[in-house]
């Protein structure tokens, strides 16, 4: 009975070992990894808000859509600068804009035949060469008052 005992009796640990994330590289799959960083690159910013959102923006008097994805509200913990940030399904940057005192946020319902769409819209430099430009950001009906609240809080 020894010889078949003691393999037997090593066994469990070595099974113990493979299911710990740690030792079986095939635990943790590459697209788990990527996703772990993307998420905790920022340590210099706290995300006070994140919700799906498309980006519009006001392009020679007609409404452009952009990319929608995860819209996130930044506030830097040292000197409190705001941003909003949406990133795309594979975490590229769609939209980028700082948000200063002073801003202001508008609700914008619209009523459609699948409902009403709804929208943040307000002025904001995106980009420095064009100054100045009108954007909207669309999200759920049910998501909408959080995130016009939060915004506004943003620039008190």
């Amino acid at each position: 009975g020894a010889p078949a005992s003691s393999p037997a009796a090593s066994a469990p640990p070595a099974a113990t070992r493979s299911n710990g994330d740690n030792d079986d590289p095939t635990s943790n799959p590459d697209d788990g990894e990527v996703e772990k960083i993307e998420a905790e690159e920022n340590t210099e910013e706290e995300v006070l808000h994140e919700v799906r959102a498309k980006n519009m923006k006001m392009e020679k008097g007609q409404w452009k859509k952009f990319g929608a994805g995860v819209l996130r509200l930044y506030r830097h913990k040292v000197n409190s600068k705001c941003r909003i940030v949406i990133r795309n399904g594979i975490g590229k940057v769609q939209f980028n804009v700082g948000v200063s005192k002073g801003m202001e946020f508008e609700k914008v319902i619209k009523q459609s035949k699948k409902g009403p769409a709804t929208y943040v819209k307000f002025f904001a430099i995106e980009d420095a060469s064009k100054g100045m430009e009108v954007f909207m950001l669309q999200v759920k009906p049910d998501c909408l008052d959080k995130l016009h609240e939060k915004l506004e809080g943003m620039v008190k």
